[in-house]
């Protein structure tokens, strides 16, 4: 597995790996399925130097074996927390998606390890997750890496009439 920084050529996969976790609801609060062309302002506030995507590359071969590629299997991005303020700057929230046919393999495991190295280097103190409170997958891998609770916010989502809320979990870094 290759860890990179994500580039526009990844935005189609980074956009499939998303709507497979809208499809398989409680991993993320939209409930539509989004559009790379949806994405693309997100991707542009996400600068390499500061805000980067981090994509998981993994070699395919196929049945065949005339054709290898590689292929996108999660992704993990730091983003900018209330842009502006100033006193923020070194704080950042942490997503990561895995591709549903790569889960348990160690993907997320080496993204977030990757993501928690870099965080620092880019001038954070502090990430923090905002996870629905039945992603129980995602809630134990932060714990895995030292994120604890932070905050909850109760029955704030409503996914077509079952309701739930949302966690805060951070860590000092």
């Amino acid at each position: 597995m290759n860890i990179k920084i994500a580039t526009i050529s990844d935005l189609k996969s980074i956009t499939e790996i998303y709507n497979q976790a809208i499809d398989e609801e409680f991993y993320t609060a939209d409930l539509d399925h989004i559009t790379v062309s949806d994405r693309e302002k997100w991707f542009k506030q996400h600068s390499p130097h500061k805000y980067p995507i981090f994509v998981a590359e993994n070699k395919f071969v196929a049945e065949n074996k005339a054709e290898n590629k590689n292929v996108i299997t999660g992704w993990c991005s730091l983003s900018s927390h209330r842009p502006g303020r100033k006193a923020l700057e070194s704080v950042a929230e942490i997503s990561f998606y895995i591709h549903k046919n790569f889960r348990r393999q160690g993907v997320g495991k080496q993204l977030i390890e990757y993501t928690l190295r870099e965080a620092p280097k880019l001038g954070f103190k502090n990430l923090f997750a905002l996870l629905i409170d039945l992603n129980n997958a995602s809630i134990n891998i932060l714990k895995k890496y030292g994120f604890t609770q932070w905050g909850h916010l109760p029955e704030i989502a409503d996914f077509n009439g079952k309701i739930c809320g949302q966690f805060i979990y951070g860590k000092k870094l």
